[in-house]
């Protein structure tokens, strides 16, 4: 089955579908380094957010957004992770105030936090990454 090149849809509403299945990667990643690995839950959502990025970056610039600010695509995804990183320090945040704190279930503390981070993260790359800021469509950048 071929995907099509671009999402239908508004980029809000491709970044939340895209944003369901990178938290879907974070989710299980977070729960296997926790309940299969054993580690705490802090550095283990640390962990599973490099997971959850990754497929973000992967699908947002293949699916998501039209316009590419950036053309290195290094750049573009450090640029990308850095938002990303404001967005787990609310999280790990979120994720001590939830679980350590209130005493939630760390899985219900990640589903909480995670709507915290969404439109931090969508804000921030929209503007810093996928703004017509010099008019380059995303098909011609280059991909890591």
């Amino acid at each position: 089955m071929r995907l099509p090149a671009r999402l239908p849809g508004t980029e809000f509403g491709r970044y939340l579908l895209v944003g369901g299945v990178a938290f879907v990667a974070d989710f299980l990643a977070l729960w296997a380094l926790v309940s299969l690995a054993g580690l705490h839950y802090l550095p283990a959502t640390a962990l599973a957010f490099v997971l959850g990025v990754w497929v973000n970056y992967r699908l947002s610039i293949r699916w998501v957004f039209i316009y590419r600010a950036i053309r290195l695509s290094s750049v573009e995804f450090v640029i990308f992770l850095t938002v990303g990183i404001v967005g787990l320090g609310v999280s790990l945040g979120a994720m001590s105030l939830f679980a350590g704190w209130l005493g939630m279930h760390y899985l219900l503390a990640k589903a909480l936090a995670t709507m915290l981070t969404l439109l931090v993260n969508f804000g921030g790359r929209k503007l810093l990454l996928f703004t017509r800021w010099n008019d380059t469509p995303a098909a011609v950048s280059e991909e890591p």
